[in-house]
């Protein structure tokens, strides 16, 4: 009996790996395939489509960063995806403190109010969003993109802090403030180290939304061409004459390596924030 419950699990296990090493094909292949054809000449990505390159043409990233303009762009996305991100972060890090600990009445309505907008399609107020942008006269300029991504990325993030502080013991804050800290300095001192995991959530959530983002960036950047994003920038090498394959994806690689950067560096306290609660349903 025990010698065919050991083969069943050897088999199990054999089966997993396999599974997982299936998987791992299907993710990386893709991002492999850019990377190569990143590296080859527009002739050389017709003729050898799946192969591997035979002369490294780095110049193509050179090309994309300087006469594509990826460079004027990485900076309108770094500033853009900062500003979202942090703003995000404070605002979702005050709010959900306060519904989760501060005895709000109506706590768990007002958030359900919140999370309601994230049912709403993008697509179906990018009219009025843009005219209600242009008669604010904020059309123009990198504020047109910061506003609606901070908005669209609040009601997710304070639902994700406010489950997370739901976790944290009331003995703590009570401790606190017997101890003569006020209410900012018991979240200062006490709840915000508590709430690292939920915090990178956030922080590795509203990078990827924001970084990628390329309807509302397209609208939002046709006053001006100055303020295009990379997503929006990528589009320039698309033209008449056909696309610069090299080019193109080697763009596209520096769209993408900031996301697993950023992914790498809080894969721990994401993986800790969704499981200790950041998500509890």
């Amino acid at each position: 009996m025990s010698n065919n419950v050991f083969g069943a699990s050897k088999i199990t296990k054999f089966i997993a790996y396999l599974l997982l090493g299936l998987y791992t094909v299907v993710v990386a292949y893709p991002l492999l395939f850019i990377l190569f054809t990143s590296l080859k000449t527009n002739k050389e990505f017709f003729t050898n489509l799946f192969g591997l390159p035979t002369d490294l043409q780095w110049v193509n990233y050179v090309n994309a960063w300087n006469i594509g303009k990826l460079g004027q762009y990485f900076g309108n996305s770094a500033i853009v995806t900062a500003v979202s991100v942090v703003v995000t972060c404070l605002v979702s890090l005050l709010g959900g403190y306060a519904l989760a600990k501060l005895r709000i009445p109506h706590a768990d309505t007002v958030m359900s109010a919140f999370m309601v907008f994230n049912f709403i399609p993008g697509i179906a107020i990018y009219i009025s969003l843009y005219t209600m942008m242009s008669r604010m006269k904020l059309t123009g300029s990198l504020i047109t993109m910061i506003l609606p991504y901070i908005a669209w990325s609040i009601p997710f993030a304070m639902y994700i802090i406010k489950q997370y502080f739901e976790t944290v013991p009331q003995e703590l804050i009570e401790s606190g403030r017997i101890d003569g800290c006020n209410e900012f300095q018991t979240f200062l001192h006490i709840m915000f180290p508590l709430v690292t995991p939920a915090l990178a959530t956030i922080v590795v959530f509203t990078f990827i939304n924001n970084w990628g983002e390329l309807m509302w960036a397209n609208i939002a950047t046709a006053a001006s061409a100055t303020i295009k994003t990379l997503p929006v920038g990528l589009l320039n090498f698309k033209t008449e004459m056909g696309v610069e394959w090299g080019q193109y994806t080697a763009g596209i690689c520096m769209v993408t390596i900031p996301l697993m950067v950023i992914f790498a560096y809080f894969q721990k306290y994401f993986v800790a924030g969704l499981t200790n609660g950041a998500v509890k349903g």
